[in-house]
């Protein structure tokens, strides 16, 4: 078991409300052996899903098409099919939920490298979600 382990909220919200950051303790994070099934992953396009007009070099968090990702499944970034505009760092949601349950991707991590605009229906990156039990 290590210390405690703090998530990082991902929600741009609280910069409106004068808060840069939420920090809060979690459990259950510690090493966990898993079996990934690679026969059966998912090539998965990451969708804006609302309107985002970006400065060059600007990072934001953009809503997307969701995304399920079942209990143990594990999201790996692929790098072709991406956005000519910009970088996808990850893909999450504005409240945290362990690995160990199933959860759903609603929101993205996009850095713009021009001054546009991501656009509804815009391909931002693919990710692989492959399918993961515990050992």
């Amino acid at each position: 078991m290590v210390g405690k382990i703090y998530v990082i909220s991902c929600n741009q919200d609280l910069v409106k409300m004068g808060v840069d950051r939420v920090r809060t303790a979690v459990n259950g994070l510690e090493e966990t052996p898993i079996s990934l099934d690679w026969s059966n992953a998912r090539l998965v396009p990451v969708i804006a899903n609302e309107r985002v007009a970006y400065q060059a070099g600007e990072t934001k968090i953009t809503g997307i098409k969701p995304i399920s990702v079942p209990a143990y499944h594990m999201v790996v970034q692929s790098f072709y099919g991406s956005n000519g505009m910009g970088h996808l760092f990850c893909i999450g949601a504005p409240e945290f939920k362990p690995f160990y349950e199933g959860r759903v991707a609603s929101v993205a991590m996009f850095q713009s490298r021009i001054k546009s605009s991501v656009l509804i229906g815009d391909l931002l990156g693919q990710v692989i979600v492959v399918p993961g039990k515990k050992r």
